[in-house]
């Protein structure tokens, strides 16, 4: 599995970690996050995806400057060792959060649409052990699991033209009647569905090309963004703006626009290879919290592995209320996100202070 050769993700895998841990559980839910900016909604991934352009550059300039340091083994050269563990604890707080939000966003959908009169420990339990299992391979496993997830479920955007034929094509042209506080509001909520990408702080390392690596991380994340925009036109043609506001799941709904004599009900197949979706995002974050708990220890070790994915199974299934969990997820992990795509930043103008001073920090 290519453990013991660092340099192994080529150009092909660095986009798949791209496109693949973007592409998560918020997809489902993005036309209904962005419904505050009306029938203008598709415009939404083209400014989130112009914002992570610009926080790429920092997160490059950084890694450059440490081509063989993750973000952990950054934050000990230039904070320290006490600080840096402290903060590299924070950073496996935040890869844990948002490995929960992935599992906990999927599980739900199945409960809600498939599962009724079921709990969801099984579904959680099984999710979570087919999720350590591709982790423990590491990152190179974790990126060929994207690009066959990519393959599997990539198909799908064909179904979107069923949506364009039933719905009113109008819609689809910008009306430009949405306030800023509107706009703003939309790009907070829907936020969520563009992280992913600050992951490349930790296997950048890992890349054998890294004079081309943001060449390949931008290809990955437009992509995602042309994905987001395709299937938001397709909802804003489809869909009223009341129901775009008040269906949780539009895309589920979008399944029902399509019509195969030899499948009834197509969203049940789409809701069952989502599963590749889920488990691509879960991975990557999972195996940078084990990164970082191995980074702390100074060895690795297989309880690196399963002490976060249990804390991840607990956080879900454990004693946690709906509203805890909501408040996590949805708006705790956002916000961490918020400042660990900016933190490259400070640690860019530390770097450049501590050189100035003469002193030797790589």
């Amino acid at each position: 599995m290519d453990r013991g050769k660092i340099h192994s993700l080529n150009p092909i895998h660095v986009i798949g970690l791209i496109i693949n841990s973007m592409v998560g559980v918020n997809l489902l839910s993005l036309s209904h996050f962005a419904s505050k900016m009306g029938y203008n909604l598709w415009m939404a991934p083209i400014l989130l995806g112009i914002i992570v352009t610009l926080t790429v550059f920092p997160m490059i300039a950084l890694c450059s400057r440490y081509p063989g340091d993750t973000l952990f083994g950054i934050h000990e050269k230039l904070l320290g060792k006490w600080l840096g563990s402290c903060l590299n604890v924070l950073v496996i707080v935040y890869a844990i959060l948002n490995t929960s939000t992935a599992n906990e966003g999927y599980v739900r959908l199945l409960q809600t649409s498939m599962l009724n009169n079921q709990t969801i420990t099984m579904p959680l339990l099984g999710l979570t052990l087919v999720m350590m299992y591709i982790t423990n391979g590491g990152i190179k496993l974790v990126a060929r699991f994207c690009l066959l997830a990519l393959f599997f479920t990539g198909w799908m955007l064909v179904l979107l033209h069923y949506g364009f034929q039933k719905g009113g094509l109008s819609h689809i042209f910008p009306l430009f009647n949405t306030d800023l506080a509107s706009v703003l509001d939309a790009l907070n909520q829907s936020s969520g569905s563009m992280l992913g990408y600050e992951i490349l702080l930790i296997y950048y390392p890992f890349i054998i090309e890294k004079n081309r690596a943001r060449r390949h991380v931008l290809i990955g994340v437009w992509t995602v963004v042309f994905f987001y925009v395709l299937v938001l036109l397709t909802s804003v043609a489809y869909f009223s703006e009341w129901q775009v506001a008040n269906l949780v799941y539009p895309i589920l709904n979008l399944f029902k626009a399509v019509e195969l004599s030899f499948l009834e009900r197509v969203e049940n197949l789409g809701i069952g290879l989502w599963v590749f979706l889920i488990l691509s995002t879960s991975t990557a974050y999972l195996w940078m919290a084990r990164t970082g708990m191995e980074q702390l220890a100074g060895k690795r070790r297989l309880w690196h592995l399963l002490l976060p994915s249990a804390i991840s199974y607990f956080m879900i299934r454990g004693p946690l209320s709906v509203e805890a969990q909501r408040y996590l997820y949805d708006q705790l992990t956002v916000y961490f996100a918020y400042g660990l795509i900016l933190w490259p930043i400070f640690l860019l103008m530390l770097h450049a202070l501590r050189r100035g001073k003469g002193e030797k920090v790589s």
